[in-house]
């Protein structure tokens, strides 16, 4: 048996054997979502390369134990590039006598043991978390309860964290996004619990705690849009990546830049001054203070003053572009005023989109791409020194 099954068959079996006990198990507190033992779970795990090894917690584990004393099914899905059903087999039968129905429930839980050991692995290239939720929700139904247990760093379209720059997407506009293209899978009324999303493995570089909460603010949106209930577990693997074929293309997270003394700097996403849709809002404020103090600082300590340019996405008329990256220029200079830059260093203007440095933010049906609009909010800092 090699790593990937013997970790697999440790994590299931453990609590699995505990079912030979009468004590009844507690439906696990998922909260804000209500999971119940009494409806079909579908577990979608990404054994695949980027990843930690997949070790269900504890919570999913009694789940498990508790829908098969149910006698409610458990899929179990395989998420890569072509995410498959890999055990479906129907829920265990009840018994005669309390013995016989505990065999049954002790089956029926060593299959899914064992299934977990020997069918998760990736056989496809790439991530597809979007089909695996299709296909978890086409087996619960309302009422049913998903775990999703990846990095939920998808690599296929309609959803590539690394080539569409979805990983520092607005959530919503992702999820508006995915509804607009009416990729959105059904989720009404089901439950999903989402395990160790942002959570990565060599050679996947390792997210910083921002870029790890928005992977979870992005699928929490998803879900909700497609009209189920998402809950977050803390607790997921951070051991190496299991398997390492087939391949999964990198997401690369943004860098920031290095600081300048003179001339021109786009303040954006990977700086932590960023904005939210249609609004002169920092997504982080607390970030983005933190950023303009470096920069207040370097101006206080080079003499320097600053012109600062807002940007937009393409949305709205050209007017109303232009009237709303002067503002986020405007919010910008507030701050650095704040951090004791005097006010008549600091010229600002709004452009909207045109300028030399916007990118194309529409797809071919004019839909915006959340990533690439992500990129076009910001303020861009031409910074002149006064004294060398």
């Amino acid at each position: 048996m090699n790593r990937l099954l013997a970790a697999l068959a440790v994590a299931v079996l453990v609590p699995i054997t505990a079912c030979e006990s009468e004590t009844p198990i507690a439906a696990p507190n998922f909260t804000p979502c209500t999971v119940s033992h009494d409806q079909p779970l579908a577990i979608a795990v990404g054994a695949r390369a980027n990843v930690p090894n997949p070790e269900p917690p504890e919570a999913v584990n009694d789940l498990m134990t508790g829908v098969a004393r149910a006698h409610q099914p458990i899929t179990l899905v395989r998420v890569d590039g072509k995410p498959e059903y890999v055990f479906t087999e129907p829920a265990p039968p009840r018994g005669d006598n309390p013995q016989t129905e505990a065999e049954a429930v002790q089956g029926y839980l060593d299959q899914v043991t064992a299934a977990f050991g020997e069918k998760i692995r990736a056989q496809v290239a790439e991530v597809n978390v979007l089909r695996a939720l299709t296909i978890s929700a086409q087996k619960v139904g309302p009422g049913g309860t998903i775990v999703l247990m990846d990095s939920g760093l998808q690599t296929t379209a309609p959803l590539r964290f690394g080539a569409d720059e979805v990983l520092t997407a607005d959530p919503a506009e992702v999820a508006r996004f995915l509804a607009e293209e009416k990729q959105l899978p059904d989720l009404l009324g089901r439950s999903v619990v989402l395990v160790g999303l942002g959570l990565t493995a060599d050679p996947q570089p390792q997210l910083d705690p921002r870029w790890e909460n928005n992977v979870f603010d992005i699928w929490k949106a998803v879900v909700e849009a497609a009209g189920g209930c998402a809950a977050k577990v803390l607790h997921g693997s951070t051991s190496a990546a299991a398997v390492d074929s087939p391949t999964v293309a990198v997401v690369q997270p943004p860098k920031p830049k290095e600081p300048k003394t003179c001339g021109t700097v786009e303040l954006g996403e990977a700086d932590n001054i960023s904005f939210k849709p249609d609004s002169a809002e920092f997504r982080d404020p607390a970030a983005a203070r933190e950023t303009l103090q470096r920069l207040a600082d370097t101006m206080r300590a080079k003499k320097q003053k600053a012109d600062l340019m807002g940007t937009t996405a393409s949305v709205g008329p050209p007017a109303g572009r232009v009237e709303l990256s002067a503002r986020r220029a405007d919010a910008v200079k507030s701050v650095l005023v704040d951090l004791g830059i005097p006010g008549d260093t600091i010229t600002t203007r709004g452009v909207g989109t045109n300028w030399p440095g916007h990118v194309t933010d529409t797809g071919p049906g004019g839909a915006l791409l959340p990533g690439p609009a992500a990129r076009n909010r910001k303020v861009v800092a031409t910074l002149t020194c006064l004294e060398q």
